[in-house]
């Protein structure tokens, strides 16, 4: 189905991104391509319907046929019924009033009558489970909830071949397993499936075929049984280090939560939350999508005000200030690193909190610099860069700012297994440092690695507040489903006391 020959591939005004790429997909495949950051995964798959070179520019050298058609001599929706692209970026993919618009709108540019369409949506929200959010605003929705509208959306065009870039990021585990029903569902139906992923377990158990970038390459294709080792001496498959820190922390409460409530219109969005953390803790929140986790770190620096309750820093409640204010003591790095960045170059990007507050302590932000490889996107453009290079500048935007409360909104979403074993042990040593630190987090595993307290959300509520272990272990939590299900083939404790002993 897709053929390239000799292929080669730069950005504009940027080296090769691709060199000497020769590939072939067939129809009915089930592909995972895989590699570190920056390797080149994202710009092979834009090549598969055309994005590459009408959209991005650049220069294209070599052939890139899809069902025997030249992408460089037709035009991108010419592809829309052959390739179906998922975005890494969902925000970037929904752009409707509701959900259902969403997946209305490329159902009527394909001219079907208005029954059919009617079908097609009915049968797609079934699949995916997401019948409740068909009147919802795509804005309104958490990061995971975006993800599977998005791929909604490409879905009920009927593409031949379904190509999805980094469709576990932003989703908890059900919504992952949620995710691998449908691809393998398609799959056995008889359609291309192609994920491109950091996230190595699970892929490996559907996919077919594996195929390994590195430096813009071809490093490995062939059987997923064959491609593991090769992907744990590369780093792609991160091994962290038991954790064995045990503290004793100050009485007096350094974040503290009571009574918090939170409305938008009727929807109540958290309920009565009360719970406070200790100078120097590093705590994971954890929940489900939609359970409230964004919006309640969002009122911890002033960006939410509560309906009900207070948010005391310091002794200081946080209501009576403006988060620019809050932003001295207080570094928050959002879920989606595009709502943090608006600087023309990453470098001027890095500086602009460091010199708001005036505290421009160049040793350190040198070694973030270092720490994060951030050296070689400093002219770059921010919004140019991948999601996996665009969450490494935005974690380092705050971190150079060297707050005392550290708040990291699913850090470890795009990257790959070397990045997140760095950045696991630059927490570890900001704990020694005496930071403070908060995970919001889907990745149970880093989880597991970096903290040793997490506070579990469900539906606006905190349903549990203690030991990871002792969470994981909880039969109530499980029934609830509030961390997943006891399944060998999903991201639960079993999962993770497995890969522990490895």
């Amino acid at each position: 189905m897709i053929r390239l020959s000799d292929v080669w591939y730069r950005y504009p005004n940027s080296r090769w991104a691709l060199e000497g790429i020769d590939l072939s997909i067939d129809k009915e495949e089930y592909i995972y391509i895989c590699g570190a950051n920056g390797s080149g995964k994202s710009t092979l798959g834009y090549l598969f319907n055309g994005l590459i070179p009408h959209f991005f520019g650049g220069t294209l050298k070599g052939s890139v046929f899809v069902d025997g058609i030249n992408t460089q001599e037709r035009r991108v929706s010419d592809f829309l019924s052959h390739v179906g692209l998922v975005l890494q970026n969902p925000d970037a993919q929904l752009f409707s009033n509701t959900v259902e618009e969403e997946i209305v709108f490329g159902l009527e540019n394909l001219g079907l009558p208005p029954h059919e369409m009617d079908v097609r949506i009915e049968e797609i929200s079934k699949m995916i489970h997401i019948e409740d959010l068909l009147d919802r605003t795509p804005v309104s929705l958490s990061g995971g909830e975006k993800r599977l509208v998005a791929i909604a959306s490409v879905l009920c065009l009927n593409p031949s071949l379904l190509l999805l870039d980094e469709p576990y990021a932003n989703l908890d585990w059900e919504g992952i397993h949620r995710v691998r029903k449908v691809l393998r569902d398609i799959h056995l139906k008889g359609k291309g499936v192609v994920v491109i992923e950091q996230r190595a377990d699970g892929t490996m158990n559907d996919a077919t075929r594996c195929i390994v970038i590195s430096q813009g390459k071809i490093l490995f294709d062939g059987t997923p049984e064959k491609a593991n080792d090769l992907l744990v001496r590369s780093k792609l498959i991160p091994h962290y280090k038991k954790r064995n820190k045990p503290k004793d922390f100050d009485k007096n409460p350094f974040l503290e939560i009571q009574g918090l409530s939170y409305h938008v219109g009727e929807k109540e969005i958290l309920r009565g939350l009360s719970f406070e953390f200790k100078r120097g803790e590093t705590v994971a929140i954890v929940g489900k999508n939609g359970s409230g986790k964004t919006t309640l770190i969002k009122h911890f620096n002033g960006l939410l005000r509560p309906t009900d309750g207070t948010v005391r820093f310091q002794g200081e409640e946080v209501g009576g200030k403006a988060p620019s204010e809050m932003a001295v003591e207080l570094g928050l790095s959002f879920q989606n690193p595009n709502d943090q960045f608006f600087k023309n170059n990453v470098g001027e990007e890095l500086m602009v909190g460091p010199k708001a507050i005036g505290k421009e302590e160049k040793t350190w932000i040198e070694e973030v610099w270092d720490i994060f490889d951030l050296h070689g996107l400093l002219d770059r453009s921010p919004f140019r860069l991948s999601e996996g290079e665009k969450k490494r500048v935005a974690v380092s935007s705050i971190l150079v700012m060297a707050p005392k409360l550290l708040i990291l909104d699913e850090p470890t979403i795009g990257q790959d297994g070397r990045f997140r074993e760095t950045l696991a042990h630059v927490l570890s040593d900001l704990e020694d440092r005496g930071f403070t630190i908060i995970i919001v987090t889907h990745d149970l595993e880093f989880a597991k690695a970096t903290t040793d307290r997490w506070i579990v959300m469900l539906d606006g509520k905190v349903v549990g507040d203690g030991l990871p272990d002792d969470l994981l272990d909880d039969v109530r939590l499980k029934h609830m489903g509030a961390l997943g299900w006891m399944d060998s083939d999903s991201e639960t404790s079993s999962w993770i006391k497995e890969r522990e002993t490895v």
